[in-house]
């Protein structure tokens, strides 16, 4: 009785010793799926027993105890300080970071006390992905030392790391469902959250090293199908042409005069370039950027073209902006611009992987960012004809960029001057005071006299005041400014926000006045939006508590929760011009273009015209959208309908088609450099 009691407590030792990472890993997913509130994934246990397989095996290969103890508890800790760094992060940035980000770091050293204050906050959390730490230190250790020296035992793993790495593989090809199918995230589409939630963050970490590290991915080489490209053309009902009224000719009055005077139609024309898409290429991811080029409807010009010609134009980028804060009397200068310009009445700012940057990008470039990598930082080697900073110096204008904090941060020292600007910022001739955040007034106090008496000109400024954490001890910006909202029956978190955001509000005041000492308010035209909504008033992860009290109301997070203001002002308009198209970031860069009358190609760009008759594409990164007639949630495949009429299954097929083929194309524009390809 004695042998078996000991024969069966040596072999639960064996169990415990073999499967501890399988266990350990498990239970690091299960945690971080029920702290960020998402699904556990279907092929995450699959994955997760095929990672440890193959590191125990690796680490019973050693006859040493002590070298196969070391082993083991060097991946348990590792593993459990990335399940830590990626809660922390998400609560910080409300994203997952990807492997780029950590060329970040030293830029990163700003954000330490807000990763402080989060790592405060989130004790509890922290101290649960410790337990496995602690369990195998104080018992596992032990029971790995009665493991005895066997060549089998290794190979017993390998097998079961290559029979259910097969297996889960196999499963994950075959499963296409949705336009971010298994298969497609696992091959091409990577998307960090979403292969989260498919695989577990530790899949999706190695998907990561895959993907940004080794540079290995696997595009969807299926025909480009031109329904899709044309979808467009094939379900929106569209003019080209607009009537206005004429006066009558002399040689006519007298006809007129008993029928009513009909209108003269204007015929616009498309907004393309003369180019020769080769549909001989050989290169076949060129030939498929080709065909879907060549084949995308292209937005036509509008009334609106040329309206801003030859106008000076300050481009912002306002970091964690809401048009929530704009008041006529807490705001008057916000008020005022958004208000007496182009008032856009649906317009939206989706948040991206790398917040700020992405969506700066989107809003300069008009094109999708890749949700995978902050790779797109390599434009500063690639053609960028349709940039502002390049578009603007080819026609004689000064072409300036202003950033007030840590000029290097995402290479903007790099791609600020690949997209034709001269630019400054703190560390490299735009002396603010360094403080965290640091002043927007003081950025326009210090830059605007540089280029206020050289028109024309073009400047692009992104701003730093409006950055989290919002309160009134780390945050430089909302202590300022601090009594000027004292008044308000609001939490802290809120108020803190709302002073931030002041600084912008005074930086504006403050750009206004130069301009109009300088004589150049009325030929100055003013473009500013958010990269993205505030996330940091997100709180415990999926409650948006914060986020409702600013809005003064609950906030459907879907869509909702990313609509916000584009400011389009010009110091001579005499009346608003109000839009109700659906609209986004990604459709600024067009639009102004055309405003301004600038030589582009329609088709070339991922976003469209706001302003023309092009069917609107409001595109989130989960592959959600809004268009003219749905909005479409892609995690719960609901369909709101924006019009009267029924929405066919082949209408939102092709419309989800038409998405996927919008970030595909988008990404590869950069990865191919196609601008470069076509024009040089």
């Amino acid at each position: 009785m004695k042998k078996h009691v000991a024969i069966t407590h040596k072999n639960y030792l064996l169990g415990l010793s073999l499967g501890w990472l399988f266990i350990c890993v498990l239970y690091y997913e299960i945690v971080f799926s029920i702290l960020l509130h998402f699904q556990f994934g279907l092929y995450t246990t699959g994955f997760s027993l095929c990672f440890a397989a193959f590191c125990t095996a690796i680490a019973f290969i050693s006859k040493n105890n002590k070298v196969r103890i070391a082993l083991l508890g060097t991946v348990t800790v590792i593993l459990g300080l990335l399940y830590i760094s990626q809660l922390i992060y998400f609560r910080m940035f409300g994203t997952l970071f990807i492997i780029d980000t950590l060329t970040l770091a030293g830029g990163a050293m700003t954000f330490t006390d807000i990763a402080m204050g989060e790592i405060l906050g989130n004790l509890i959390p922290i101290l649960v992905y410790f337990i496995p730490g602690l369990v195998y230190f104080i018992f596992v250790r032990t029971a790995i030392k009665v493991v005895p020296v066997d060549r089998k035992i290794p190979l017993y793993c390998l097998l079961v790391f290559l029979i259910i790495g097969t297996g889960t593989t196999i499963a994950v090809l075959l499963d296409k469902k949705d336009v971010l199918s298994a298969r497609r995230v696992y091959l091409s589409e990577f998307v960090h959250e979403r292969a989260m939630q498919k695989f577990g963050l530790l899949t999706a970490t190695g998907l990561d090293i895959r993907y940004n590290v080794l540079g290995i991915r696997f595009e969807d080489n299926s025909p480009v199908d031109l329904e899709n490209v044309k979808v467009v053309d094939a379900f929106a009902t569209k003019s080209t042409t607009l009537p206005v009224e004429t006066e009558p000719s002399a040689s006519t009055q007298e006809s007129q005069e008993t029928q009513e005077t009909l209108p003269e139609v204007i015929v616009y024309e498309p907004n393309v370039m003369d180019i020769e898409f080769n549909l001989d290429e050989e290169d076949s991811d060129l030939y498929e950027m080709n065909v879907f080029f060549s084949n995308r409807e292209p937005s036509y010009k509008n009334e609106y073209t040329g309206m801003f010609e030859g106008k000076n134009l300050i481009l912002i980028t306002a970091e964690a902006f809401s048009s929530y804060v704009i008041d006529p009397v807490l705001t008057p200068t916000l008020y005022k611009l958004s208000t007496e310009g182009f008032v856009f009445n649906n317009f939206y700012t989706p948040i991206w992987n790398v917040s700020t940057a992405a969506g700066e990008y989107v809003a300069n470039t008009g094109l999708l960012p890749d949700l995978g990598t902050t790779k797109y930082t390599v434009i500063g080697d690639r053609y960028m004809p349709f940039a502002f900073g390049n578009q603007f110096s080819k026609l004689g204008y000064v072409t300036k960029a202003y950033h007030n904090h840590t000029y290097t941060y995402y290479d903007r020292d790099i791609t600020y001057p690949a997209m034709g600007y001269t630019y400054k910022g703190y560390g490299s001739g735009l002396d603010v005071a360094y403080t965290w955040p640091e002043s927007d007034l003081e950025m326009m106090e210090l830059s605007v006299p540089e280029f206020v008496n050289d028109a024309p000109f073009h400047v692009y400024y992104l701003t730093v005041s409006g950055h989290c954490n919002y309160n009134f001890n780390g945050n430089f910006i909302s202590a300022k400014n601090k009594d000027k909202v004292a008044y308000m029956d609001k939490s802290e978190p809120i108020r803190a926000y709302y002073a931030a955001q002041l600084e912008l509000e005074f930086a504006m005041t403050d750009l206004l006045e130069q301009l109009e000492a300088a004589g150049q308010l009325e030929n100055t035209v003013i473009a500013l939006s958010a990269d993205h909504y505030p996330y940091a008033l997100v709180d415990d992860y999926d409650s948006y508590g914060y986020i409702n009290e600013l809005a003064g109301k609950e906030v459907e997070t879907t869509f909702e929760l990313y609509k916000n203001s584009f400011i389009l002002w010009s110091g001579d308009m005499t009346e608003p011009v109000v839009v109700d198209k659906y609209c986004s970031s990604l459709d600024i860069a067009p639009t102004l273009s055309n405003l301004f009358g600038l030589e582009y190609d329609s088709r070339l760009y991922i976003g469209t015209d706001i302003l023309s008759t092009s069917t609107p594409y409001v595109i989130f990164k989960d592959y959600s959208f809004i268009n003219d007639k749905i909005m479409y949630d892609m995690n719960d495949k609901t369909v709101t309908r924006l019009v009267d009429e029924e929405i066919s299954d082949t209408y939102l097929e092709v419309s989800v088609s038409y998405v996927k083929s919008l970030y595909k194309y988008s990404r590869m524009i950069y990865r191919e450099d196609y601008y470069a390809y076509l024009f040089k």
